[in-house]
């Protein structure tokens, strides 16, 4: 049953499905790699990168300890070892150059910076822990300037391709202390993540990780206490992804001195909501079980909240999941798509309208009102903020649709899609269960100052394209936007300033956040609350 609006608001004709396109969304998916090698002088930035930049830049050249007389073509070069110094302003003036081409190409980027030379395996290349912490403090400044683009720094730093391992100086002691004055240097909104559970554990505080990395236990809840916010920065890329079930080493297989998968994934679960989660998926030796499947994945990936991938490797799983049909449980992704374009669709957030519900006519108190039913079907969520506003346009005839119209926007500063989670998804007694399922209630108020006539209204979260199909005759905006329905402003009709949104009955798990309206520069807050649990997993109604 539908819930129950107030008067006035009209149940808007929207394409209310998902229609299965792959979408613009750059921030999350598969990757294109690219690599960065970097030295003392002439260096030359990475142009036309991808719009899903997996940036390997190597300063092996800054190490001591780095055999660097073997080229990335197997040539000769006559450096035989690299020289342990400070980064030079030229290498630092590179990479800082490469984010602006990755901004100015409208992509985003995941950053891993390493000693190993051109991130060909190297053992023992990292030089002395001093040196180390000095590169740490010299490339913070840069990372913070550009966390607009950079999606998490994979903290390298240590071993062969900057995954933490074959090397002999590689501590966790060492480790943890790099990451933590990376942590410090660098704003919030930089992710910061390491190559597995146990290393990050490290980071936070933990020492006897195997028994004390369990979310609900007594030792975690004070770490986490202790740690605040900065527990939700910390995380892990996964380059062993779904290789076996312990991931090729990524999670112990002795539970009691190694955290173990589902301690783990408890753990990204709950802390890494706004964290990028990804790696590389692996295809699965001899003798292991087979996890690697977009079926699998189709469940713990809303777990892990898995954000993005890389596309080249590995080859023969990424083939596999091409050439095979999707058998998951999902109503709108059936056995119609490939494995491989499922977990393409749902890699990170994947935002649907599904019900939209505007105010009929804008009165003489100029307040536009509307809600909306929003899902994110996604694995992920959106772990940036981004800015969101409602957008009037002037309803021109048909003989005019190649003439821009008039648009009239409208901020709203508190509008956060950050809080439109995915779904929650559980296994009980060998079933698979969506405990919630994305669906989010937004009711938004805005003040107006609109001239009378009629309207199309859009929402436009700034660079974010949603699942909807295109429903929209015009083509003049430079960002995606979003069609939510018509409406009609009629200066002589008389209405209240305190017209309330009906709101329907909300699970009461989700909590309710209204704000108060008030004038930001002649724009307005929206009034926004999160959703309930009255729809199926494909937004139909019960």
């Amino acid at each position: 049953m539908l819930p129950l609006w107030a008067a006035g608001l009209v149940l808007q004709k929207i394409d209310s499905t998902d229609v299965r396109q792959t979408l613009s969304n750059f921030d999350r998916g598969f990757y294109n790699h690219r690599g960065l090698h970097l030295k003392p002088f002439g260096n030359t930035a990475v142009t036309n990168p991808p719009k899903l930049l997996h940036l390997r830049a190597d300063i092996s050249e800054f190490s001591s300890r780095a055999w660097i007389n073997i080229d990335s073509t197997g040539g000769k070069r006559d450096t035989t070892w690299g020289f342990s110094q400070d980064l030079t302003e030229d290498a630092l003036n590179a990479l800082q150059s490469t984010f602006d081409n990755v901004r100015n190409h409208g992509g985003f980027v995941i950053v891993r910076i390493c000693y190993d030379p051109w991130f060909n395996g190297r053992r023992n290349v990292t030089p002395e822990h001093k040196w180390v912490l000095r590169h740490v403090e010299q490339l913070a400044p840069v990372l913070s300037k550009n966390t607009d683009v950079i999606l998490a720094l994979e903290m390298g730093m240590h071993g062969a391709y900057g995954e933490m391992h074959s090397d002999t100086s590689i501590t966790y002691p060492r480790v943890a202390e790099a990451v933590n004055l990376m942590l410090r240097n660098t704003p919030s909104e930089l992710k910061i993540l390491t190559r597995t559970a146990n290393y990050s554990a490290a980071v936070l505080g933990f020492e006897n990780w195997g028994v004390d990395f369990y979310i609900e236990g007594d030792a975690f809840q004070r770490i986490a206490k202790a740690k605040g916010d900065t527990l939700y920065r910390v995380g892990m890329f996964n380059d062993g992804y779904l290789g076996t079930e312990y991931d090729y080493g990524t999670w112990g297989a002795d539970c009691a001195t190694s955290i173990c998968r589902e301690e783990g994934v408890a753990w990204l679960e709950k802390y890494s909501v706004h964290t990028p989660y990804g790696g590389e998926a692996l295809t699965t030796a001899s003798g292991y079980k087979v996890i690697n499947t977009p079926e699998y994945l189709s469940y713990e990936g809303y777990r892990t909240h898995t954000s993005y991938l890389n596309i080249a490797w590995n080859h023969e799983l990424i083939d596999s999941w091409k050439n095979v049909k999707f058998q998951g449980k999902d109503f709108e992704y059936d056995s119609s798509v490939t494995g491989f374009k499922y977990i393409d669709d749902h890699l990170g957030y994947r935002y649907v309208l599904r019900e939209s519900v505007l105010l009929d006519t804008i009165g003489d108190d100029g307040i536009f009102l509307a809600k909306l039913r929003i899902q994110n079907v996604g694995f992920g969520n959106l772990t940036r903020q981004v800015a969101a506003k409602v957008v009037f346009v002037q309803n021109m005839d048909s003989s005019m649709l190649d003439v821009c119209p008039f648009e009239f926007d409208y901020e709203l500063p508190n509008l956060d899609f950050r809080n439109v989670f995915s779904r929650k998804i559980s296994i009980s007694g060998g079933d698979t269960l969506t405990t919630f399922d994305g669906n989010h209630e937004l009711d938004i108020s805005v003040p107006t100052s609109l001239d009378n006539g009629n309207y199309h209204v859009f929402l436009n979260v700034e660079n974010i394209a949603f699942a909807n199909g295109k429903v929209s005759a015009y083509h003049c905006f430079e960002e995606p936007v979003l069609f939510i329905g018509d409406v009609t402003v009629d200066n002589n009709v008389k209405s209240s300033i305190a017209r309330p949104i009906a709101r329907s009955k909300l699970h009461s798990s989700i909590q309710n956040n209204f704000v108060r309206i008030q004038e930001v520069k002649k724009h307005w807050n929206a009034v926004v609350h999160n959703g309930k649990l009255l729809y199926r997993m494909n937004g139909s109604s019960f």
